[in-house]
């Protein structure tokens, strides 16, 4: 039997109503009264997921691998996996991530590029898996903006001057940071912690690179590092 690598994306999340802890204190509307239905459909998800293999599936196949998705729509946790399975790169993708209130198509966009970097991000690593915070890095640096240039938005994001003061118009910028701010506020929620800002950075320092899920806050930082070309940030990575 061939190595069963995997990573998971975060803890499921089955509360009957989630805490408020957005940036505003004001949960967002949910128009179905439901937060695991924020309204996006299995077409879009689809047609995301089928997005996501034109652009990635040659640059696995040119590293001699084959990449396949496993997509459940009906499976309802806001979770994610990735999986190497020999020459197999695989992702496991259920329909509650992408459906999930605190989750806009940016941010399931950048939680399947989270996903792809423990499978392509590189070093640091656990064999042929990439750490979680490496993970985040790779996706704010290549994949996040890459999968979203040529993916037309859905709908127009809501407003958030942080990011509009960063990205100066440039609305490719803006869906970038959006969505790594949608899905880390859902890691900022699991942890019962506010949901974190580009403006305020984590102060913590690592004395050794961690090898688990960093907090939101040093994710958020992470994905902007990545999307800026800075360095990593100590927060997680012990240089």
């Amino acid at each position: 039997m061939s190595a069963f690598l995997f990573s998971i994306l975060s803890v499921f999340a089955w509360s009957s109503q989630p805490p408020a802890l957005y940036e505003n204190g004001t949960p967002p509307v949910i128009k179905s009264g439901d937060p695991y239905d924020n309204g996006y459909t299995e077409q879009r998800f689809d047609e995301v997921l089928n997005h996501l293999l034109r652009i990635y599936k040659p640059i696995i196949q040119s590293q001699g691998g084959i990449f396949k998705i496993r997509r459940d729509w009906g499976d309802g946790a806001v979770n994610m996996w990735a999986e190497r399975h020999g020459n197999d790169f695989w992702l496991e993708v259920p329909g509650g991530m992408a459906r999930y209130h605190l989750i806009t198509e940016e941010g399931f966009v950048s939680s399947l590029c989270h996903e792809l970097g423990h499978l392509l991000g590189g070093e640091p690593k656990s064999g042929m898996i990439s750490y979680e915070g490496q993970s985040d890095y790779f996706a704010g640096q290549t994949c996040i903006a890459l999968v979203l240039k040529d993916l037309t938005p859905v709908k127009a994001t809501d407003s958030d001057l942080e990011v509009e003061n960063i990205c100066h118009q440039n609305l490719l910028c803006e869906r970038v940071l959006k969505g790594a701010k949608s899905l880390t506020s859902y890691y900022a929620e699991l942890e019962q912690a506010p949901a974190p800002r580009l403006g305020t950075p984590s102060t913590q320092v690592v004395n050794k690179t961690l090898t688990s899920h960093p907090p939101a806050q040093c994710r958020l930082d992470t994905f902007f590092a990545g999307y800026q070309n800075r360095p990593r940030p100590a927060c997680w990575y012990f240089r």
